[in-house]
């Protein structure tokens, strides 16, 4: 009887921490690249999930490898699980250029998309981080704009 007590308790357990963690799965992901509507085509995603940084000096990033083509109108989704506190900032660079991000330091704005339209194709670099190093989620999801 104590056993299968366990085995109770140890699935209801399960069954909460699953629910807990669903906020960063492919449905959230799913509705941040729902917003686009039909002038836009799902191409692909990128998502982090970082605990808290012990140091500003030390905040965990990821880094991501793309390729863009030339002539093309990329928009680029980016959506933080509103369960963290963590805000997810994305920038797009090459080798040599910046190009964009869904953050404005100077103004401390933060957008929830940003366009690049490609000049040249050929690899491009994503890094994503949480704003202060916080505790996150966070997806970005790139699309072509197709109208």
């Amino acid at each position: 009887m104590v056993k299968h007590l366990f085995i109770l308790i140890s699935f209801l357990f399960l069954l909460n921490a699953v629910e807990v963690s669903a906020q960063c799965d492919n449905a959230f992901i799913a509705k941040c690249s729902s917003g686009g509507g039909s002038s836009v085509k799902y191409i692909k995603h990128f998502r982090i999930r970082f605990t808290q940084a012990t140091s500003k000096k030390k905040i965990s990033e990821g880094k991501f490898t793309l390729m863009l083509n030339k002539g093309n109108h990329y928009r680029f989704y980016i959506c933080d699980d509103p369960s963290k506190p963590g805000e997810t900032i994305m920038e797009l660079s090459n080798d040599l250029t910046k190009f964009g991000s869904n953050y404005n330091t100077a103004s401390g704005t933060k957008y929830k998309a940003f366009d690049f339209v490609c000049n040249k194709t050929g690899p491009y670099y994503i890094k994503m981080f949480f704003k202060d190093g916080k505790a996150g989620c966070g997806v970005c999801v790139l699309t072509l704009v197709t109208n």
